[in-house]
């Protein structure tokens, strides 16, 4: 599976990083990791996801942060 390491960035980059790696990616259908250190991530992530139609699933939540993201997902 794939993984975006976005630890050690403080919101709102992991966001900024996350929307450019989907937009560099645009035929990804498989679920990928997004890792994250900032715990402002918990809310802000799945915010996004929801507003781009993405499915996330918190994963887990120390010592960082990982969230399962996928496209086409019903949100």
């Amino acid at each position: 599976m794939q993984r975006l390491d976005l630890t050690g960035l403080a919101c709102p980059m992991p966001i900024i990083k996350l929307k450019k790696f989907l937009s560099q990616n645009p035929a990804l259908q498989d679920p990928f990791i997004v890792e994250v250190s900032d715990s402002g991530a918990l809310k802000d992530i799945p915010a996004f996801c929801q507003q781009q139609k993405l499915n996330c699933e918190l994963r887990q939540s120390q010592p960082n942060i990982e969230f399962q993201v996928q496209r086409g997902a019903d949100v």
